[in-house]
């Protein structure tokens, strides 16, 4: 498997393995859920690593919400990182703000981003942990000859 660039991800003999893949059908759908729940959790980790510190509140509040099976997408798997409502703060210090006071703007909060990073800086490890679960369900399922 070979990986490029910041802002583009390669990867040799994705065609093929995907094509085998889905010969497996539905069976091999919890293969690719755990892959994606490893995936989340890696990106988590980053960014809890670079989420601002004040209280530490938001570092306590980020999560994953893990990919599960579907039956309204049966082929829609991805888990997610996010906060909880107690950190909804973590758009506007993500993506910067405008400062308001009784409808007139007084300042500007600059962004200081830490998922985005994360997720850039996780795209290789991401890529691995769902073609190796890729490549597990196939050796396990015999779809790959």
């Amino acid at each position: 498997m070979t990986i490029y660039s910041k802002n583009q991800t390669t990867v040799e003999g994705l065609d093929e393995l995907i094509s085998a893949f889905q010969k497996l059908g539905d069976e091999a759908i919890p293969y690719i859920l755990q892959g994606s729940n490893e995936a989340g959790s890696e990106v988590l980790k980053k960014a809890v690593c670079k989420a601002p510190v004040d209280s530490g509140n938001l570092k306590r509040r980020l999560k994953v919400i893990k990919a599960k099976k579907s039956t309204k997408y049966p082929y829609r798997v991805f888990s997610k990182v996010t906060f909880s409502r107690e950190a909804a703060y973590a758009v506007p210090l993500e993506l910067g703000h405008r400062i308001v006071v009784e409808g007139n703007k007084v300042g500007v909060s600059s962004e200081r981003p830490f998922l985005r990073p994360a997720a850039d800086e996780s795209k290789e490890t991401v890529v691995k942990a769902i073609a190796d679960s890729m490549n597990k369900a196939l050796g396990e399922m015999g779809g790959m000859k």
